[in-house]
This record gives C-alpha cells, structure tokens and sequence, in this order.
C-alpha cells in the first residue's frame, strides 16, 4: 500500500481520477477498491466525489475539475460576478452554467452548483487561462445568465447590490438582441433606464 500511495502522490495533477490509479496500479480491481478505502481511512487520499480523489484537499484546482466532472458547462452567475468585482459578496458554491440538468455536487471543502440554461443561451464565455481548461462567462454575459435565471426565480437578481459601471452597456444590448427574450430584455433595460450601468 505503501508503493501505491507513493505512485499516486506522482500523478502529475491535483486532482486525478480512478482510472488514472488503475493505470499505476497492478491491482486488479476488488483488491484495489479495498486499497483506496485503506488509504482513505488512513486519510492518505480524500475522495472528492464518485471515482475523483486527491492526496491534498488545498491544492485542488476547483475551476478545472468543476468544469470536467460535469460538462458542457463554464463558470458563471454568482461566482463570475465576485471574481470580477461586480458582486461585493464572495458566494460561498462555485457556480456554473450547463445545458444538463442542474445538479449539486458537495465536496469536502467547496460545493459546485450547475444551473440549466437553454443551448441558445451557451455562449459569451471564455478560456481564461491559457494553460486551464476551465471556461468562464466575460462580465456582461455572467450578469445576463443572472438575470435570466431571476426571471423563474432560481436566482436572487438584485442591482443595487452590483458594482454595474463596470459592464459595457453596448456589449449587453448586442447579447440581449442575439437572445431575443421580452422578458429579459425587460429586466435588464430598467437597470440601464435606472442609470445602473454607465457606458
């Protein structure tokens, strides 16, 4: 067991996958279900949900594994907005927008929170590292899907508890006519009629 941990802790990745442990390992596959739940007892390896693990829980780069354990899907919403200073709240679930089904998956030390949105509204993201894998919706984008969820009231969509003057006003005008949704073009043109967001 000693050999194994010692091989997994040598899996180039913070976060890796049952099936990057069989390929390590020359267990067949009953002795090596009773090895990981060893190694888990002894708090050598942290199961992060079915078939993921890791060895350290602080190293685990959320925004990668969020977007590869259930996709399609890019960070957005709550989390979005934080990150880019327009929400003063930091929310406490990383959140994501998929075409599936909306789903929670609780972990140890973060939960990652998927909403559904429709496959016409699956755009305006970005790679935001180049050496990531994980997608992020730009500003004005994260805002819409705020929105646009707020309109059957899966989500709490309050301005006035926004930093708005840093969205571009044209570039949410553009999205909101390539939607084409009364009801949030509604929603977001009184923020812009109330002078919440500034060109």
């Amino acid at each position: 067991m000693e050999k194994l941990i010692q091989k997994i802790k040598s899996i180039p990745k913070t976060y890796f996958y049952l099936s990057d442990i069989k390929k390590i390992s020359k267990l067949n596959n009953a002795s090596l279900k009773v090895a990981i739940n060893r190694l888990i007892k002894n708090k050598e390896l942290i199961r992060i949900t079915k078939k993921v693990y890791t060895t350290n829980i602080n190293d685990v780069d959320w925004k990668n594994l969020s977007i590869d354990i259930y996709s399609p899907s890019y960070i957005s919403f709550e989390y979005a907005l934080s990150f880019y200073n327009i929400l003063s709240q930091k929310p406490l679930h990383l959140t994501l927008a998929t075409t599936k089904r909306s789903k929670t998956i609780e972990t140890e030390a973060n939960n990652l929170m998927y909403k559904h949105i429709q496959k016409k509204m699956f755009w305006g993201y970005v790679q935001y590292h180049k050496d990531s894998n994980y997608l992020m919706a730009n500003p004005e984008k994260a805002f819409i899907d705020l929105a646009y969820l707020s309109l059957n009231g899966y989500a709490k969509f309050d301005p006035e508890e926004m930093n708005l003057k840093i969205l571009k006003k044209n570039r949410i005008k553009e999205y909101l006519k390539k939607i084409n949704n009364k009801k949030l073009t509604k929603l977001i043109s009184s923020c812009i009629l109330n002078k919440y967001i500034l060109i």
